[in-house]
């Protein structure tokens, strides 16, 4: 006769620990992939997942994290399924906010939406009245970054990564090919 040496809430410690050891690969790799999957079409030339996307999914992965440790540390019980349900849901809703949130670049326009925002912004290249890059030092811990400002009093900030990179000569002919201002700004060491 075999005997069962595990409780059934064991298991979702295994979940819970194979969450804590999967959540840096994912955070990694999955908000730009959903970037790309949702919003990339012919001709964008750019597709962005902001930073906040990732903390957004990290959140999301401990509310689950934390859902299967509440199954363990307090046994698989009526109180803490619905609370294990609650952070399932929960994170969900993060995961959905952040596949919202996207900036995309094309020879035409700049489209981007934040996390939780209902509409997107789309402005031609002829709505942006000034660009400035803050180059940084090397020394310098932060990144260099594009601050586009709209006609329209929005501002849009873009962190430089390598994907940004290479796409630095289209936008700096972009915005003055449709008569905005395009300004490096040097910032030292502070």
């Amino acid at each position: 006769m075999h005997y069962k040496r595990y409780e059934t809430r064991h298991i979702f410690m295994v979940l819970a620990i194979c969450t804590l050891l999967f959540s840096p690969l994912f955070v990694l790799l999955v908000p730009l992939g959903v970037a790309e999957t949702i919003y990339y079409q012919y001709g964008v030339r750019l597709v962005y997942a902001p930073s906040i996307n990732y903390w957004v999914y990290g959140a999301g992965l401990f509310l689950i994290f934390l859902g299967f440790s509440i199954l363990f540390l307090l046994k698989v019980n009526k109180t803490s399924i619905v609370i294990a349900f609650v952070c399932l849901i929960g994170s969900g809703v993060l995961f959905y906010g952040a596949s919202k949130s996207f900036v995309t670049i094309t020879d035409d326009s700049i489209t981007y939406r934040g996390v939780f925002a209902k509409e997107e912004s789309k402005y031609e290249w002829n709505e942006v009245s000034k660009v400035t890059y803050y180059r940084m030092s090397e020394m310098d811990p932060e990144t260099s970054y594009y601050e586009f400002q709209f006609k329209d009093g929005e501002v849009l900030t873009l962190k430089e990564n390598a994907k940004v990179g290479e796409v630095k000569g289209l936008i700096e002919y972009s915005v003055m090919n449709a008569d905005g201002e395009f300004k490096v700004i040097e910032k030292e060491e502070e």
